[in-house]
């Protein structure tokens, strides 16, 4: 029953990526929020969803391959951590900051973005930034905590 709901749930993150994808691709809106129940996985725009959902199928297809729960678990909880800890930074930090410009002039750095999404605009680029480096930060907390947990069973190798 939990390999069949994982695989549900698996293909429920592909359908909103690719929903996510075609509302993000080559739109020049700043941003769009998008609440319940896209906010059930943390995300509250359409570039949050776009992420989070491929982090989340890859989280879920990894607890499938290595079949054991607890690794899921370890991810939900990880992402949580830092998905709340980046949220309340950037609230905190929005209650002092009086912009000049939306948000910065540094468009050039988003090349990569654009190639994937079009000419997106620079709102839409800054989201991206954010909410990917809040998934690698995840995958590290999760990878340094199974480390940790598995130290004296990893393999060593020597050369």
């Amino acid at each position: 029953m939990t390999t069949l709901l994982l695989w549900a749930l698996a293909l429920l993150y592909i359908v909103l990526f690719v929903l996510a994808w075609r509302k993000v691709r080559g739109s020049k809106d700043a941003f769009e929020f998008i609440y319940l129940p896209a906010a059930l996985i943390g995300a509250f725009v359409w570039e949050d969803l776009l992420v989070f959902s491929a982090a989340f199928f890859i989280g879920t297809v990894l607890t499938l391959l290595v079949h054991d729960i607890r690794v899921g678990l370890l991810l939900l909880a990880a992402f949580w951590a830092v998905r709340s800890a980046g949220e309340a930074l950037y609230f905190f930090l929005q209650q002092f900051h009086v912009p000049t410009h939306s948000p910065h002039a540094i468009s050039h750095h988003f090349v990569l973005f654009r190639r994937l999404f079009g000419n997106v605009h620079d709102q839409k680029c800054f989201i991206f930034m954010q909410i990917t480096w809040q998934v690698v930060l995840t995958a590290a907390i999760a990878a340094l905590v199974l480390i940790s947990l598995h130290w004296t069973t990893l393999p060593v190798w020597l050369s």
